[in-house]
């Protein structure tokens, strides 16, 4: 079994690898399951991310919740957590100190993460019992680790990536959070 660093490097070396035709009809191909999803359609405030290093981008998605007037946030590093900030097309970036794009607002703008309907969540490995391995952070198992107590069901938790970063099992840790479901280019895991 590979380390959880090891199937990290490797999918990441896969995902580079894509060409970016390849990336955009990987793209739209994850819209139209996720715009098709009772969870999606009934969700006001949805956590997104910007693509970088060859993730699956949520652009298809972003542009028609928008238009549909739902709330978009993007993800803010909160020391060792995650904050959401909202998001709309020509909004003021900044880049944080992993060199990704966030939204350039004051603190009071933010959500936490309990006060979202929908995160589709970035990953770098999973398998089909809806375990992730993330960038190695750990920054949205420690923000989503309310979701750990079975009672609370909000928000939604979707993982997106390639059908490529698939892997035939994860043993989670203690402090991984169990994602509700995980949707790729390809398949639908729940």
């Amino acid at each position: 079994m590979n380390s959880p660093n090891e199937m990290r490097q490797h999918n990441r070396r896969l995902r580079a690898a894509l060409k970016p035709q390849q990336l955009e009809q990987a793209a739209h191909a994850l819209a139209v399951r996720i715009l098709a999803l009772d969870a999606y359609q009934q969700a006001q405030r949805v956590a997104a991310y910007f693509a970088v290093n060859g993730e699956i981008s949520l652009d298809p998605v972003i542009d028609p919740a928008l238009a549909a007037g739902k709330q978009v946030y993007l993800p803010n590093l909160d020391r060792k957590t995650l904050r959401f900030s909202p998001y709309f097309r020509e909004q003021k970036m900044r880049i944080n100190r992993f060199h990704l794009p966030e939204p350039d607002v004051g603190d009071e703008e933010m959500l936490a993460p309990a006060q979202l309907d929908l995160v589709l969540a970035p990953l770098v490995v999973f398998d089909a019992h809806r375990n992730r391995i993330g960038m190695g952070g750990g920054y949205y198992d420690r923000s989503f680790a309310f979701r750990k107590d079975s009672s609370i069901d909000r928000p939604v938790l979707i993982g997106v990536a390639h059908e490529l970063q698939k892997v035939e099992q994860i043993i989670p840790q203690d402090w991984d959070v169990r994602l509700d479901m995980i949707i790729t280019d390809q398949a639908l895991y729940n």
